[in-house]
């Protein structure tokens, strides 16, 4: 309940005590601050995500698998992880989505062109004003799309297998 607590505050709340944290590791103009504010919101996101799947998985086959000869760790590599595959990429996907398109954070912290995530970058380069570079506009917008749409294709029988299995309860 508390991870989803976590989740439910705003991302702009977040960002005055990111802004200290971020001064004092002397990060500020470093695409490295992304690194350390990132995690902020995709830890309690990818957990209550997963925590859906992680609720419907037969605890039953971890124990017939140790009965068996395996070792836990032995157990959760082959039979566990294998299982929860389409909720892992689930969460994968979603995460990535979220990093690939967070404005706020990257607007704040990150200034030189050459460090820029690719959508702030495409809003403060490309719009001077009133004035619109279209076509680089456009280009960059399909250069931020395709990565996504891409993933999304390749892993969609996979993506809504883990989508279904996080919803039964049961």
């Amino acid at each position: 309940m508390m991870i989803f607590l976590v989740y439910m505050v705003p991302p702009t709340l977040l960002f005055i005590p990111m802004t200290g944290i971020i001064a004092d590791l002397g990060l500020q103009n470093n695409k490295f601050a992304m690194v350390v504010v990132y995690p902020t919101f995709t830890i309690p996101f990818c957990t209550w995500l997963l925590m859906g799947f992680l609720r419907s998985f037969p605890w039953e086959i971890e124990e017939q698998a140790l009965i068996d000869g395996y070792t836990r760790l032995q157990a959760i590599w082959k039979t566990v992880i294998p299982i929860l595959m389409p909720g892992i990429l689930t969460v994968i996907i979603f995460t990535f989505t979220l990093c690939m398109h967070e404005f706020v954070y990257s607007l704040a912290f990150v200034q030189s062109s050459s460090d820029k995530t690719i959508s702030v970058g495409v809003f403060t380069e490309l719009i001077r004003g009133d004035a619109y570079f279209w076509q680089a506009l456009m280009a960059a917008t399909a250069v931020i799309a395709f990565p996504v749409a891409f993933i999304y294709n390749l892993f969609l029988d996979r993506f809504v297998k883990g989508f279904t299995m996080g919803a039964v309860k049961g």
